[in-house]
C-alpha cells in the first residue's frame, strides 16, 4: 500500500506497465470522510450503507473508473495532509480532481487547492477542448468568473449543444443550459430585425433628414438581406443548430452600408470628428 502520492505515482508508473488493471487500496478516516462529504456520510452513517463493516473494524468502500491520482489527492486534502499535494497540476488532472469532487460532494475540503491551482491559469480565448475542462472544474468549484469567462464562449461560438465531445465529463446539464441561452439570444436578433424592418416601413423619413428616400435604400438593403438569410443551409430557424451567435452577428455587420443620399458627392458618408455618427445603417 502506497503511503505517500509521490510512492502513489511510481507504484502506478510501475504497475500499469505491468497489468494495467491495477488495484489500488487507501486507508482513509471514516470520521474525516463523513466530516468532509455528504455522499460518505450516506454510505457510511445512512440507511444505505455501501460501507462493508463484517465483523472487523476495518470497513471497505469500492470506487471504480476514478483516476488513482487524482483520489489520492482528494483522500490527502480531506484528511488535511497538504504537504505532498502538488501546487502545480495540469489542466487535466484538475478536471479528472474536479469530478471525483463532485461526485462525493466535497468541495468546501478541497476549496484552499482549487484556489492554489487555479491562481495563474489562463483560460482559452476560443471555443476548445480546454474551454470544457474549464466549463465542469469553475462549475464543480463555484468559481463564478472562470465560470462566466468559459459560459461566454460556449454561448458566443457554440453551434449546438451536442456540437462536441464531452469526454465523459458530467456537463449536459450546464451545456444544455447554455445552448438555451444562445438559442434566446439568437431569437432576440431576429425579432430585432422585425422590429427594425416593420419600423422603417411605418416611419416618415429615416431620422438624420427625415428623408424617405434613404429610408427606402436602407429597408430595401435590410430586406434582400434577410431574403438571402432565409436561404442558408441548414435554414435558420429553432433550434438554430449549426449556427453560432458570433456568425449571426458578424453577418449582421456586414450587411452592405449604403451610398448616403444625403452625400452631394455620391461617395459613402463620412463624419466629421466633432459630428455624431450617421444613423441611416442597418447596424445603427
Amino acid at each position: 500500500m502506497p503511503r505517500s502520492i509521490s510512492s502513489l505515482q511510481r507504484a502506478l508508473s510501475d504497475g500499469v506497465n505491468e497489468n494495467p488493471d491495477v488495484e489500488v487500496r487507501m486507508r482513509v478516516s471514516s470520521r474525516h470522510l463523513t466530516f468532509a462529504s455528504r455522499t460518505f456520510r450516506a454510505m457510511l452513517d445512512g440507511p444505505w450503507k455501501e460501507g462493508n463493516s463484517s465483523s472487523r473494524p476495518i470497513r471497505q468502500i469500492s470506487a471504480e473508473n476514478w483516476d488513482a491520482f487524482a483520489l489520492a489527492i482528494v483522500m490527502d486534502s480531506i484528511h488535511g495532509r497538504h504537504h505532498e499535494i502538488p501546487t502545480q497540476i495540469t489542466d487535466g488532472l484538475l478536471t479528472r480532481i474536479a469530478t471525483i469532487v463532485d461526485y462525493y460532494e466535497c468541495r468546501q475540503a478541497m476549496h484552499f487547492n482549487y484556489e492554489v491551482w487555479a491562481h495563474g491559469k489562463t483560460l482559452p480565448s476560443k471555443l476548445c477542448n480546454a474551454a470544457l475542462l474549464w466549463l465542469h472544474v469553475s462549475w464543480v468549484f463555484h468559481d463564478e468568473n472562470r465560470f462566466r469567462i468559459a459560459a461566454r464562449l460556449f454561448v458566443r461560438f457554440s453551434i449546438g449543444a451536442y456540437d462536441f465531445e464531452t469526454h465523459d465529463l458530467p456537463v449536459s446539464g450546464v451545456l444544455d443550459l447554455l445552448d438555451g441561452i444562445r438559442r434566446t439570444l439568437i431569437n432576440t436578433v431576429s425579432e430585432v430585425l422585425d422590429s427594425l424592418e416593420q419600423h422603417m416601413i411605418d416611419e416618415d423619413g429615416c431620422d438624420y433628414f427625415k428623408d424617405l428616400d434613404c429610408t427606402a435604400i436602407v429597408l430595401g438593403i435590410l430586406v434582400r438581406e434577410r431574403h438571402m438569410i432565409t436561404n442558408l443551409d441548414p435554414p435558420l430557424v429553432a433550434p438554430f443548430d449549426g449556427y453560432s451567435l458570433h456568425k449571426i452577428l458578424r453577418r449582421i455587420s456586414r450587411f452592405r452600408t449604403p451610398l448616403s443620399p444625403h452625400n452631394d458627392l455620391d461617395q459613402p458618408y463620412e463624419k466629421d470628428d466633432d459630428e455624431e455618427e450617421h444613423p441611416c445603417t442597418i447596424q445603427d
